[in-house]
């Protein structure tokens, strides 16, 4: 059992319930879980009173409580590319596909973004390689004339 300071209270950082309280027990747990349980008629209220014309907005709040919104998404798009044109390539036919109206503008616009990135990606990349090359070709050059400095002259 925790111990408990002199006043009765539990000490600092200990409780008396290691458990904790079981989530969902209180009031709100409880108003969620009646919510829940009428969701479903309360989903055909909310239609039948949208048919009708009438106020649904008591209904919607206690509806949205349990049910998450609805998010926008873009339907998948199927278009051709030919990746051995290069980015730049890649690119303009993906332009050229938003000119011509087989993908949307805004899934053009994502596609072209992600190029984008890409790009800076295959940039990051090549300037990586490239400084790893430089190192490597300087620590040879320090490796070579630290070895001319160790051997002694005509030993060679």
């Amino acid at each position: 059992m925790t111990e408990r300071n002199k006043n009765g209270t539990f000490k600092k950082g200990k409780s008396g319930n290691k458990a904790g309280r079981i989530a969902g027990s209180g009031v709100t747990g409880e108003l969620r879980k009646a919510i829940l349980d009428k969701s479903p008629e309360l989903l055909q209220m909310v239609i039948d009173k949208a048919l009708e014309g009438g106020d649904v907005t008591a209904a919607m709040a206690l509806l949205n409580k349990v049910m998450p919104s609805l998010k926008a998404a873009n339907e998948p798009i199927q278009f051709t590319l030919d990746a051995s044109k290069g980015l730049s390539g890649t690119g303009e036919q993906i332009v050229q596909s938003i000119a011509n109206g087989s993908v949307p503008l805004d899934s053009g616009t994502q596609l072209l973004t992600s190029l984008a990135s890409l790009a800076k990606l295959q940039e990051m990349d090549e300037l990586t390689r490239r400084i790893g090359e430089k190192q490597m070709t300087l620590l040879k050059k320090r490796v070579e004339k630290l070895e001319q400095t160790l051997t002694p002259p005509g030993s060679v």
